[in-house]
């Protein structure tokens, strides 16, 4: 669901369950681009090294930059078209919490501040682990009621 059309990325709320979902997605996505990327240039390092660990650094060298290509555009590509969705998610779930989106703006230039971006991520995964407010806000109606219209558009 966080992958709405264009005109409507920042357009009304998203519940808890929906913007920890789409983090749930990216770990998945993200362990498997890992995974890939540590078995495929390990492995091929390790083999073109003939199994002689000192010889590892060279090996990696030489692994290739067709491999190199083949690994990390996919992810690149996931990584852009995933960054506006995480950003308007998370956006919606300010949105959910009657909050404005320009919440999320000190967050994000804070968080690029040495020694203190640990605590303002820690402070935002407590912010979105809050509860939304109850019935329709300014920014919407309430995502968690099945009644309302706006869960299914």
């Amino acid at each position: 669901m966080p992958y709405r059309k264009l005109y409507r990325l920042i357009e009304g709320r998203s519940s808890r369950q929906e913007f920890w979902m789409f983090v749930l997605l990216n770990l998945i996505v993200a362990v498997v681009f890992i995974g890939l990327f540590a078995t495929m240039i390990g492995g091929a390092a390790f083999a073109s090294s003939g199994g002689n660990l000192s010889d590892l650094g060279a090996a990696f060298a030489g692994v290739g930059f067709v491999t190199m290509i083949l690994l990390l555009v996919p992810m690149y590509v996931w990584v852009l078209l995933t960054a506006v969705a995480s950003f308007a998610v998370t956006i919606r779930r300010f949105h959910d919490l009657n909050l404005s989106g320009w919440v999320y703006l000190p967050f994000v230039i804070l968080g690029a501040v040495p020694l203190l971006n640990f605590l303002v991520w820690i402070a935002l995964i407590v912010v979105m682990c809050l509860k939304g407010t109850s019935g329709p806000n300014r920014y919407g109606d309430d995502p968690t009621q099945p009644t309302s219209a706006a869960v299914f558009a």
